[in-house]
């Protein structure tokens, strides 16, 4: 008995469909399976972009060539690039103490150009060597008084020009600090009748001594002498107290009522 040829054909029909079906859905489950994996990748991809913009991109004491903000322990922290795990080249350094240096610096020793900025709010700017200020500085004291000139134990010493905050100025020679030695001293705004006055003369410890010559603003010039910071007109009887406190001269030369600062 023969079998018929349409029944045949209808069967494979199904099974073919069938089979097409499953790989649809084989391929469909794959396709959202591939999706889901890369909507994954794209979320951590992005999370991990935002940990990198918060973490240092590089770090200075594995990459000479980093620079960022690094503590270097004892509370001491730099601003700059390192080179052998130590500050090199242009930087800043922060203390415990609150004082901050900025400039140069070679394999963690302050050298070359650069200011020191104390917490007191003085600061030493000049050049550097080893990490001691070397031949000429600039100073400025709490008060803001300005110095130029050499320094020994972190004062004036030696010769140099010092601004004061009163608008006095005085060039010459200094000892720890004050006016010792010879040197001109030119009054400031702040001494009214004496502005552009000026002493030339000796200092000891920052006070008018000996013998000097004074010359007043408008040019004349007075012989005089002075004993701790108290001077006198030589050949005068007339004590001229220091800051226009004392007696007025008795020299009409000199004009009325002139005082020697």
């Amino acid at each position: 008995m023969k079998m018929s040829k349409p029944n045949n054909l209808s069967q494979r029909s199904k099974s073919a469909r069938g089979r097409a079906l499953h790989y649809l859905r084989f391929g469909l489950s794959a396709l959202l399976l591939q999706s889901s994996l890369a909507l994954a990748e794209a979320s951590e991809s992005s999370e991990n972009s935002a940990d990198e913009a918060l973490i240092e991109p590089c770090d200075p004491f594995t990459d000479s060539t980093c620079s960022n903000r690094v503590e270097l322990g004892n509370g001491q922290a730099f601003e700059g690039r390192l080179k052998q795990g130590k500050p090199h080249g242009r930087g800043m350094m922060f203390y415990p103490n609150g004082d901050r240096f900025e400039g140069h610096f070679d394999l963690g020793a302050r050298t070359g150009r650069g200011t020191l900025f104390k917490a007191d709010g003085s600061l030493y700017s000049g050049f550097w060597v080893r990490d001691r200020l070397n031949g000429a500085v600039e100073w400025r004291d709490r008060a803001g008084n300005t110095f130029q000139g050499s320094l020994v134990n972190e004062k004036p010493h030696g010769r140099g020009r010092m601004l004061f905050v009163n608008g006095d100025r005085y060039t010459g020679e200094f000892a720890m600090g004050l006016p010792h030695g010879e040197g001109v001293m030119v009054y400031g705004s702040s001494r009214v009748e004496n502005v552009g006055d000026r002493y030339e003369g000796r200092f000891e410890r920052g006070q008018r001594q000996g013998s000097a010559r004074y010359i007043w603003s408008d040019g004349q010039v007075s012989n005089v002498r002075c004993q701790m910071d108290r001077c006198e007109q030589e050949g005068l009887m007339n004590k001229l107290r220091v800051g226009g406190k004392g007696e007025t001269s008795g020299d009409q030369s000199m004009g009325p009522r002139r005082r020697l600062r």
